[in-house]
């Protein structure tokens, strides 16, 4: 009886999330904004639902609808797994289901994705996009691009912007653009729906609850519906470290330095490379070897900006986001809280006094992670991942992909387990509150939603604890992997 109702509430749970992604990419058409070039042209009757006086909050309530049925959905699949009525693959089946209808919308939440497509033309055209800005061109290829990154240099990596002018060479429409870097989130989701599981049979972790944490509606949505890059950097850096004790520590050093090439952060994960591979627990041994890992890292990154004529110049342009505010970084909330966040000797201050406590914690976790444990070196390398994201100047919530799936795969505690659901069930409905839309209580409620679904997910983790005695693992949460030999 038990088996038929979680088989009914996981088919239940795939239709009512179908349903929300419909109803959020429906909504992103109404509300987002847009170039007039593509659908807005095309259909007449979505030009006109567009140019109605309440147009926005229509398509705002549409999209925020559809993500609490995606919630409910995924809520739903993740009872059948931890009734172990499925696992792995059924996990994997809705989320690619899921996001589907995510395909076709237009940039969810954030109009990040326009400005890669901007950034993609001046690289198609011969210009750096590091040394030259949007605010140089003309037409639909910048009218959904924010103002804010009109005069900003790109502080992305060169190896987005050399698949982003590889398809400018043949089309200068933005919606194509746009799609192309789709099939980018598209490829880091399925980096991390193979990675992450392997991950988690690494470390000592059910893979079917592991994979159910990648696979909800904020990485869907946040990450194939608003196509940021940092899913395509977080699948990179999954796939890396999973290799990593299979295939040795310069294969997973260099895939590291393919994801950094994609965006910086992705660099701090060259810890749990080399944690993967440490052979000796002495201090001389942990640094020499991260030493090497780190230069074949900064050699992979060195040589695809060389490759793609970019260069290095994206390191200068890292700092053109400082001035963003983001509620969800601590140094932005220890400025608020001092009252300095305007002023730019105190703010960098701040700023670095973070940098200091990330190196201080990267050390630590290089020094004292024990040697010969993978679930421990899983670990420490999602922690170090935690604190890059925090602790960073500016925090967008999509940043959290750094390291969700890390700590998914990690061997927690059942209030930590829980509270990292909590954390990515707030991430997830707090996606629509976009602090570019300026209203004045709009960080306070985004922290709000993020930190108590942490405290409820810790909560609930705690008393739910363990599955029910006497309910059977399904074969299908089990993840084949390769034999495993130290390199």
């Amino acid at each position: 009886m038990s088996g038929a109702v979680g088989r009914r509430g996981r088919r239940c749970g795939l239709a009512v999330g179908l349903v929300g992604g419909v109803l959020t990419s429906v909504g992103a058409f109404v509300y987002g904004k847009m170039p007039k070039d593509g659908p807005v042209e095309w259909f007449g009757a979505l030009r006109a639902v567009r140019d109605a006086s309440d147009a926005q909050t229509r398509g705002m309530l549409l999209c925020f609808t559809g993500l609490v049925l995606l919630t409910i959905g995924w809520l739903l699949v993740g009872r059948a797994v931890r009734l172990r009525e499925t696992g792995v693959a059924g996990v994997v089946r809705a989320a690619w289901l899921w996001s589907l209808p995510l395909l076709v919308a237009p940039p969810l939440f954030s109009r990040d994705a326009w400005s890669y497509a901007a950034d993609a033309f001046l690289t198609g055209r011969g210009s750096s996009p590091y040394d030259v800005t949007p605010s140089v061109l003309h037409g639909p290829i910048v009218e959904g691009v924010s103002r804010g990154w009109m005069h900003t240099a790109a502080p992305y990596g060169p190896l987005p912007l050399m698949w982003g002018g590889l398809v400018a060479h043949v089309t200068s429409s933005p919606w194509i653009l746009v799609l192309s870097y789709r099939l980018l989130a598209v490829a880091g989701l399925a980096m991390l729906l193979w990675a992450v599981p392997r991950l988690a049979v690494l470390a000592g972790v059910r893979p079917g609850v592991t994979t159910w944490l990648v696979a909800s509606p904020f990485v869907l949505v946040a990450g194939v519906g608003g196509t940021h890059l940092d899913l395509v950097m977080a699948g990179l850096v999954a796939v890396g470290l999973a290799v990593t004790p299979s295939r040795g520590w310069l294969v997973g050093a260099a895939l590291i330095g393919v994801a950094t090439a994609v965006k910086a952060p992705a660099a701090i994960a060259a810890l749990g490379v080399v944690l993967l591979t440490l052979r000796s627990g002495s201090l001389t041994a942990r640094a020499v070897h991260a030493l090497r890992v780190a230069a074949v890292v900064v050699a992979v990154v060195a040589g695809i900006g060389l490759v793609g004529g970019l260069g290095l110049g994206w390191m200068d342009a890292l700092h053109s986001t400082l001035s963003l505010r983001t509620p969800l970084s601590l140094p932005f909330q220890v400025r608020s809280m001092l009252g300095h966040h305007d002023m730019v000797h105190d703010r960098d201050l701040v700023n670095w006094i973070g940098v200091g406590v990330l190196l201080l914690g990267l050390v630590l976790l290089l020094a004292l992670t024990p040697v010969r444990r993978d679930g421990s070196a899983v670990r420490a390398v999602a922690v170090a991942m935690l604190l890059a994201t925090v602790l960073s100047p500016v925090t967008n919530y999509w940043y959290f992909f750094w390291c969700v799936p890390l700590l998914a795969a990690a061997p927690l505690s059942r209030w930590a387990r829980g509270a990292v659901a909590g954390l990515v069930l707030g991430l997830g409905l707090a996606s629509p509150l976009d602090v570019g839309i300026g209203l004045p209580w709009m960080n306070g409620v985004v922290v709000g939603v993020v930190l108590g679904g942490v405290v409820l997910g810790a909560l609930v983790g705690a008393a739910i604890g363990r599955p029910p005695a006497g309910v059977p693992e399904m074969s299908v949460d089990q993840v084949p992997l390769r034999p495993m030999s130290r390199g």
